[in-house]
């Protein structure tokens, strides 16, 4: 993966939902801390139903993001609503030369999906730079965020859990982990950037979604042939989805999900929505370690 160094330029673009205009100036004394210069569109956000801007706009920004031979990175504000909508009209890229690293999780899964299948990219499933900015999550997760982007050091998660019997054998899994957010992979279905999981490690996260909403999607991706030549399943957090009387069965449905499945299924927490979002490296080759329950990359 491409490795920043002092004085590179990162694009900072919102393909999805808005946030409030005072972030914008922390995004930038952000990078400025980590001696990054931030390029950042005048017209960033502006107004829409749904998302930080009108679809002709946020394209505008994401193509100009993509194709400059300038910047290195490209961090998206924040997840959210609207990434898949500009995929479409990304049909006319053509072949990019400067390969860039994408941080960004939640909707902007659409996008990595996109970059990886179509150029052979490696991106970041990490926190947003809004996200990160409005401590909205751990220290933590962002000191991992920058030793990632900077290449000090070789990655490690350990805790991986296993989450049924064919997980629990002793092996070494090597592929490159794809996905990111359940309810995208599923949107990616039938699309022109379907997700392509063949010899690799399938990531899952998903939030305020309910037990059965989340059963379904797993049977849908099921039915759709997803899992079929994946060499692993592995969840992040699956949070939220609280039935009336509070209960949430969405780790059940995985447990299920788990115990009927011939894949070796695995769970690390902190990926996904939570304070804790661990970054993650999409498309890379990764060691997963049954052994000593790891995941290095």
């Amino acid at each position: 993966m491409i490795q920043l160094k002092s004085g590179d330029t990162v694009d900072v673009i919102a393909p999805s939902s808005k946030v409030p205009p005072d972030v914008l100036e922390k995004v930038k004394a952000l990078l400025a801390s980590w001696n990054l210069h931030c390029r950042m569109p005048s017209d960033l956000l502006g107004q829409d139903l749904f998302s930080a801007n009108t679809t002709e706009i946020r394209i505008k920004h994401l193509k100009e993001a993509l194709t400059n031979s300038t910047s290195k990175a490209i961090w998206c504000l924040r997840g959210g609503y609207g990434a898949t909508k500009l995929i479409p009209s990304l049909s006319d890229l053509g072949q990019l030369k400067n390969p860039k690293i994408l941080i960004g999780s939640s909707d902007i899964t659409a996008l990595h999906i996109f970059l990886q299948d179509k150029y052979g990219w490696s991106t970041i499933h990490g926190p947003g730079s809004a996200t990160v900015v409005t401590e909205k999550v751990s220290k933590e997760s962002v000191e991992q965020l920058k030793e990632i982007l900077f290449q000090k050091k070789t990655q490690v998660i350990k805790n991986i859990i296993p989450l049924n019997h064919f997980a629990k054998e002793e092996q070494i899994i090597k592929a490159p982990i794809t996905g990111g957010n359940l309810s995208l992979i599923q949107t990616s279905l039938g699309t022109d950037w379907q997700i392509q999981t063949k010899n690799k490690i399938l990531l899952i996260e998903e939030v305020n979604e309910k037990g059965y909403r989340i059963d379904r999607t797993l049977e849908h991706l099921n039915q759709a042939g997803i899992f079929n030549q994946v060499k692993a399943i592995l969840f992040g957090d699956i949070m939220g989805g609280e039935e009336p009387e509070g209960k949430s069965y969405a780790q059940d449905a995985i447990k299920l999900f788990a115990e009927h499945s011939t894949l070796p299924i695995f769970q690390v927490n902190g990926v996904g929505h939570g304070f804790i979002n661990t970054p993650i490296i999409l498309g890379k080759e990764a060691t997963l370690n049954t052994r000593n329950h790891s995941l290095e990359f």
